[in-house]
């Protein structure tokens, strides 16, 4: 019985010199994998994020087998952002522990954040194999499907998470995040109502407050957009949202308002300046949205970017050395901004036929190009369409109330015709977005003169009269002529 404790503790001694021996040889002392492990955590908590990965990749060579090293290699790669990498490494560890649901998770959504989003289907068809009625698994199931664009079966799978977990309220918000996209607002408001009553989550109401908008309560839409700003005044959509909402209702300076807000908070960004931008280009005003164009492109760069700028360009007189470059920049490409930026080129260098033909184009992909029903207008005007001229300069007017020209241009279009009454109602649409405009109410005056026949009340002349004398103190009063016929006519 000694012998054999006497081979035993001899086979200990041999084992713990061929260890130590073993530490000699090795740049890290070859401590065991999960005590590699568990320093490389340490590390990550403290944010030293390159010793983490050098020791991890140390034992990755010394430990080839290890799923712990294989996924948290996978850790830090998430927390770099490298996600196609970070996929790598948890599908390295899921090889050596393929029942592990977190590992199935943590890959899944790795590969959702590298954008392989067919990857990833196919990762949490596997995982369904081995958890089919887990909520977290079906959950990610039905991302990956949203993610190629397979909505309603990515719904199928959120309400299905949600019926086994109702404590899973990802799947519940993702429910509802479908419901509106395709257009069921009451179950979207149903599911978002609950979703904010249980947990008033800045994402939860910022949903919230798009839906909102969506059906045109612009004020409740404020209200939810507002509170996501106050528990997060980082969350950049919500900024965006609000000026929105308030473009929407027609307060264009206070659009612009909520977007300074959020450049102050140093919340600059591709999607910061295109709001910007595009509210610009809402207003007409193309010197400023150019400029906030050119801020997106120091962000990140798009084509569709550098055909709006040309567009702005164009449109402001820049036509030196453009017509190639528009030719190359729009070749092969099928959508809006393209054929918006051929419409625009075509529209200014005269061929209003082709010019025509772009722009429907456009408006086949999208109705939200008021700069296009201008232009329209403005060709079915030259063209001497009366029927197609007034439905443009009417389309035009309804989506953007705050174009100036388009409201003048349609006035004088009337006046042109002779259609005074028509006009006069068309001035006074238009002078509650621009009161007491000098142009505006020289216009008023010319066609309530022109209405003033003999049959005409004295009342209305004097109040054309008055009008007359309110332009005239200003020093604004363009019609002196027509004003003494009128005085002629209150004196008989």
């Amino acid at each position: 019985m000694f012998d054999y404790l006497k081979k035993i503790l001899e086979q200990v001694r041999q084992i713990s010199e061929s260890v130590d021996d073993y530490k000699k040889l090795s740049p890290s002392g070859a401590m065991p994998a999960v005590a590699q492990v568990n320093s490389a955590l340490k590390l990550l908590k403290k944010n030293k994020i390159e010793e983490a990965e050098a020791l991890l990749l140390e034992a990755e060579e010394l430990y080839p087998a290890s799923e712990a090293v294989f996924r948290t290699l996978g850790y830090v790669y998430e927390t770099r952002k490298e996600f196609e990498k970070a996929a790598e490494y948890f599908q390295k560890a899921l090889n050596h522990n393929p029942i592990k649901k977190d590992l199935f998770i943590r890959l899944g959504y790795a590969q959702l954040s590298a954008r392989l989003n067919e990857e990833a289907r196919k990762t949490f068809e596997r995982a369904l194999k081995v958890f089919p009625l887990d909520a977290e698994v079906i959950t990610g199931h039905g991302m990956a499907l949203y993610r190629l664009e397979d909505f309603e079966e990515a719904r199928k799978q959120f309400v299905k998470a949600f019926a086994i977990d109702a404590r899973n309220l990802n799947a519940l918000f993702l429910t509802a995040t479908i419901d509106t996209m395709v257009g069921d607002y009451e179950r979207a408001e149903t599911r978002l109502s609950l979703l904010v009553k249980l947990a008033p989550a800045p994402a939860h109401l910022y949903e919230y407050a798009k839906l909102k908008k969506l059906k045109g309560d612009y004020e409740t839409a404020e209200k939810l957009a507002v509170r996501v700003i106050e528990l997060n005044k980082n969350f950049l959509p919500a900024y965006i949202l609000l000026a929105e909402i308030s473009q929407a209702s027609l307060d264009l300076d206070k659009a612009l308002d909520w977007l300074q807000v959020a450049e102050e908070n140093e919340l600059d960004s591709a999607a910061l300046y295109m709001a910007r931008a595009n509210l610009y280009m809402y207003k007409e005003d193309f010197e400023s949205a150019l400029i906030a164009y050119r801020k997106v492109l120091e962000y990140e760069q798009c084509k569709n970017t550098d055909m709006k700028i040309l567009i702005c360009e164009i449109l402001l007189g820049d036509f030196e050395g453009k017509e190639e470059v528009v030719k190359i920049i729009t070749d092969g490409e099928d959508n809006e901004v393209a054929y918006m930026l051929l419409g625009v080129w075509n529209y200014k260098t005269g061929n209003l036929a082709a010019a025509e033909t772009f722009f429907k184009k456009a408006l086949q992909i999208t109705l939200k190009l008021p700069v296009v029903y201008y232009r329209l207008a403005k060709i079915y005007q030259t063209q001497g369409d009366d029927y197609k001229a007034e439905k443009y300069f009417k389309l035009e007017i309804e989506k953007n109330p705050y174009h100036f020209k388009a409201h003048k241009d349609f006035i004088e279009y009337l006046m042109n015709k002779e259609n005074f009454e028509e006009a006069r109602f068309k001035i006074k649409k238009a002078l509650k977005f621009f009161p007491e405009d000098a142009e505006l109410e020289n216009l008023l005056f010319y066609a309530g003169f022109r209405l003033v026949d003999g049959e005409t009340s004295g009342y209305n002349v004097k109040e054309l009269l008055k009008l007359a004398e309110k332009l005239e103190k200003n020093s604004t009063f363009l019609y002196a002529d027509e004003r003494n016929i009128l005085l002629e006519k209150i004196n008989k």
